[in-house]
């Protein structure tokens, strides 16, 4: 049906990616499901893995980019871990700029791109979002997936720079700030897990004597002994990689890897659930990938398809939220 107030309404399409580690995979399903439907995508904010993939969709390479993904190793995903002794970091990220560099010119500038885009990181010394608009991409890139703890933070004037998930998860205040009328979000931390968090510690408010304890939480009285499991030893410093990393499969305590992306992984739900308080986007689409950890890169196809079957979820909200008004 013809809709005459369109006319009136600024109807550019601004797309925001969200942080998220492997699962941001299910960005370049997002985009193709997009472009399917012949909506434009006029201007890109991303976080992290957001900001990578913006990034590809912007330089034209998200096709290459997926193929080596489908078809990724462990063996390809160890090689980018350029292993310092720890200081600020775990990793230099050398790796990661050198693997990124196969698919964007060392030399390329975000202003230079058709589309614009902005790439999130976090300022160490005050936590504020930092936003790249202009300079170099893969600097700029290098900035936004410094994981606290994992990556050594990137120098950067007078302070230093950290994962953009840290501060903006999902950057749809940045998008906003950059003239978009219609904003379409990824968020990779799903509403329904925070939900299901707080309904497990939540106590009833009926109950004055709060005798009804969630039976998820336990109580550990005094002088009760509790059980800690023993790590179990892997020979071979391959072997001992995967197990650092958290990949290897007689492991019981949780790596080093894991716990700083799990700590990550809580303060980004925070952060996005705040953003969503005060930032509306016009359609948010929500892949569901609970049993893909940060650095599972290996599950490209599961995580792929998942962000096609996201999308379909959305389809009449993207439809009715954005389609018409174009």
């Amino acid at each position: 049906m013809f809709n005459p107030f369109k006319y009136f309404k600024n109807r550019s399409v601004g797309l925001v990616l969200g942080s998220g580690g492997a699962k941001g995979l299910a960005h370049i399903s997002v985009i193709e499901y997009l472009l399917s439907m012949e909506i434009p995508i006029d201007m890109i904010a991303g976080s992290s893995i957001g900001a990578v993939v913006g990034s590809l969709y912007c330089c034209g390479k998200l096709n290459e980019f997926k193929e080596d993904m489908l078809a990724f190793s462990k063996k390809q995903l160890l090689s980018v871990f350029d292993i310092t002794l720890p200081r600020s970091g775990l990793i230099k990220g050398n790796g990661f700029t050198d693997f990124m560099s196969k698919y964007i010119p060392v030399d390329a500038k975000i202003e230079d791109l058709e589309i614009p885009l902005a790439i999130v990181a976090t300022d160490y010394s005050t936590g504020q979002p930092v936003v790249f608009k202009s300079g170099n991409i893969l600097e700029a890139l290098r900035a936004s997936v410094s994981i606290p703890g994992i990556f050594v933070p990137l120098a950067y004037n007078d302070t230093f720079l950290l994962d953009g998930g840290v501060a903006r998860p999902l950057p749809i205040d940045v998008v906003n700030d950059m003239g978009a009328g219609l904003v379409i979000a990824v968020n990779l931390h799903p509403v329904e897990k925070k939900k299901k968090f707080k309904d497990m510690v939540k106590i009833k408010k009926e109950d004055p004597d709060k005798s009804l304890k969630p039976k998820s939480i336990r109580i550990v009285k005094y002088g009760e002994k509790i059980l800690i499991p023993v790590e179990k030893k892997i020979t071979g410093w391959y072997s001992s990689i995967e197990q650092w990393l958290g990949s290897g499969s007689t492991r019981n305590f949780p790596s080093i890897f894991e716990i700083l992306f799990q700590s990550v992984d809580i303060m980004s739900d925070i952060n996005t659930e705040k953003t969503l308080r005060y930032h509306k986007p016009a359609v948010i689409i929500e892949p569901v990938l609970p049993d893909v950890g940060t650095l599972d890169f290996t599950m490209s196809s599961k995580i792929i398809t998942e962000g096609y079957y996201a999308c379909s979820r959305e389809k009449k909200n993207i439809k009715r939220r954005v389609k018409k008004w174009l």
